[in-house]
């Protein structure tokens, strides 16, 4: 799977509609193989990994980005579950936005638990 049917994927998901990773689960177990699955996943951890490593010192900074450890874990699987426009365009100022709001849901790779 290339990287634009791989964001096709994730943004199909409807993540920023409910948040509703169960949901999403039990549509990827039942249209994706394990293999592809696991794929996906990938992609998004790869996706998420940068996310975090982009604005680590942005997060740990002062004033920083007012979450803790696991908010910064769902905010920035927020911004991938969101699909490529979102993370394509995120920027210090909106994960700041976003946490200050409380805009971003627990957490979108819970998505793959069923590949465990």
């Amino acid at each position: 799977m290339n990287e634009n049917k791989l964001w096709k994927i994730i943004e199909s998901l409807g993540w920023e509609k409910d948040g509703d990773y169960e949901r999403i689960e039990r549509h990827l177990e039942l249209n994706y193989s394990k293999e592809e699955g696991n794929i996906i996943r990938d992609f998004a951890c790869e996706k998420v990994n940068d996310i975090q490593i982009k604005y680590e010192s942005d997060w740990l900074e002062n004033p920083g980005i007012n979450v803790s450890d696991d908010g910064w874990s769902d905010l920035t699987t927020e911004v991938v579950g969101r699909g490529r426009e979102f993370y394509e365009n995120i920027t210090v100022e909106q994960l700041r936005y976003m946490a200050d709001h409380n805009d971003y849901k627990e957490n979108f790779l819970y998505s793959f638990h069923y590949l465990y």
